[in-house]
């Protein structure tokens, strides 16, 4: 049933569509019929009146005069027509009048096989060859206007030869009715392909502008979410390997804080212009970094920057990216000094707290105004308290953590066990993360970065041609989809330009 009610409803649309069109058709037949038509070929004929019955030409007359009110009156009524119904019906009113004033004067002919029925032959053709009448009025009319020829044909005869007279008048009526009803077969099965035409580029163009504005939506939303996570991650969520809507979801998470240390006391010293581009120079190195090794920004708080590792994309190592971001971002800010020196005039000292565990992962808010792919649940607070206990440029850990670095040989120092804030009941043992492995290279080093600016991340964005590109934020440089590809086969390789 659903499959038939599918299949019948655009057909539904296009009849009502049809009768809408038809009823203005009508409209517009009957102001060139009462125009230039009816009024002049009936006068006209009175000449004819004038060889065949002279002795009643003045009767005639005033019978053909008659059409010129009755084509005002139907002209101001097709005017009013509310739909093709009544529409239809004004011009089966028409056609039958215009009819009755012809078998009027045939009434008045004496001899019953007069030649005067080919006007209503005419009346037949120029209404129902012209106008778009439904079977029910294309019968009304046609009745209309030759039963009462019949009725007074028949009163009239006398003999078997006028009743032979009368039947070859016959063919020709019908003959005239047939070729009424195929032109208007064909002319309504021309305007119904015309409709569908329509409708159908009609729904092509629906249906381009919705792919357009989809695939719009797409690329704004894909540029949004290269801001939160890594351009791999954008890239899986582009091709459908991810999928962000399934909801707030349980994860094992790694969080990181990292906090500028004596921030208030610089920002109230210094301008507001270079307090803005030492904090924009100081996100852009970690924001850049937790991008490269797959960590989801999570939130700004203040000058401080949350992000987790391991979700939506995970990854077996997600705490050694996590560790290994932290110690690349105070090795960056260290190798940036005299920018900070100069600008922000003093070193640029951080603190960084690390904390693994289960959170609550998902987008959460309001769909309409605002969305955040963020979590919810031990690790971050815990991250950021651990920030508020390190020293400047210190890195602080929890003991989860510390056993999974430990097993690598990271240089790792045991600070014993800490009271921290919301997390009084539980033995909180920190530990300070000092080096990675000796002689053991960053494995995470191949990760997609400008060979210009080797400290950004690329991110997906569009090309002048509508392809998706990787692009660097601060030069030209761009990566096309098929280097993407080949650089995918090829774990750990920089991206270089000759």
């Amino acid at each position: 049933m659903e499959s038939k009610e599918g299949r019948l409803q655009p057909d539904i649309t296009v009849s009502v569509l049809r009768e809408v069109e038809a009823a203005e058709e009508i409209r517009s037949v009957i102001h060139v019929i009462c125009h230039w038509m009816t009024v002049p070929l009936f006068l006209v004929f009175w000449f004819a009146d004038l060889a065949y019955y002279p002795d009643l030409k003045w009767p005639f007359l005033g019978i053909r005069l008659l059409v010129i009110p009755l084509c005002l009156i139907f002209r101001r009524l097709i005017d009013r027509a509310k739909n093709y119904r009544h529409a239809q019906m004004i011009a089966v009113g028409l056609g039958v009048g215009t009819a009755s004033c012809i078998n009027m004067i045939i009434t008045l002919i004496p001899e019953p096989t007069t030649a005067y029925y080919a006007g209503l032959n005419l009346v037949a053709l120029g209404s129902l060859s012209f106008i778009p009448f439904n079977r029910r009025g294309f019968a009304a009319l046609f009745l209309g206007i030759f039963l009462p020829y019949y009725l007074i044909v028949l009163s009239k005869a006398r003999g078997t030869e006028d009743l032979k007279v009368i039947f070859v008048h016959s063919f020709f009526i019908l003959g005239s009715a047939v070729v009424c009803y195929l032109i208007r077969h064909f002319n309504e099965e021309l305007r119904m392909r015309e409709i569908n035409s329509r409708m159908a580029l009609k729904s092509e163009i629906a249906n381009r502008d919705l792919i357009i504005h989809e695939k719009t939506t797409e690329a704004v939303r894909l540029n949004a979410l290269s801001t939160q996570f890594s351009p791999q991650v954008v890239r899986a969520i582009r091709d459908g390997r991810v999928d962000l809507e399934k909801g707030v979801h349980r994860a094992q998470i790694c969080a990181i804080f990292v906090d500028i240390v004596g921030s208030t006391e610089r920002v109230i010293r210094l301008d507001q212009q270079k307090t803005d581009l030492v904090l924009a120079r100081f996100m852009d190195t970690v924001v850049s970094t937790f991008l490269k090794y797959d960590l989801t920004i999570d939130k700004f708080q203040g000058d401080g920057i949350l992000a987790f590792a391991n979700d939506p994309i995970h990854h077996a190592d997600y705490i050694q990216r996590t560790c290994y971001a932290a110690m690349e971002v105070r090795e960056l800010l260290k190798q940036d000094r005299e920018f900070y020196l100069l600008n922000w005039k003093k070193e640029m000292q951080i603190r960084i707290g690390i904390s693994a565990g289960f959170a609550n992962v998902g987008f959460y808010g309001n769909k309409k105004f605002f969305r955040c792919y963020t979590a919810i649940g031990a690790p971050l607070p815990l991250a950021s308290r651990l920030t508020n206990l390190a020293e400047p440029d210190q890195i602080l850990i929890d003991c989860d953590i510390a056993a999974v670095l430990e097993r690598e040989k990271f240089g790792l120092h045991r600070l014993g066990e800490r009271v921290i804030k919301g997390f009084e009941g539980d033995q909180n043992v920190v530990y300070e993360l000092l080096a990675p492995p000796p002689d053991k290279m960053n494995p995470f080093a191949g990760s997609l970065t400008c060979p210009h600016h080797p400290e950004a991340v690329l991110y997906l964005d569009t090309n002048d041609k509508g392809h998706y590109v990787m692009k660097c934020r601060h030069c030209d440089f761009s990566l096309d989809e098929y280097s993407m590809e080949i650089l995918g086969e090829i774990p750990q390789m920089k991206v270089k330009v000759s």
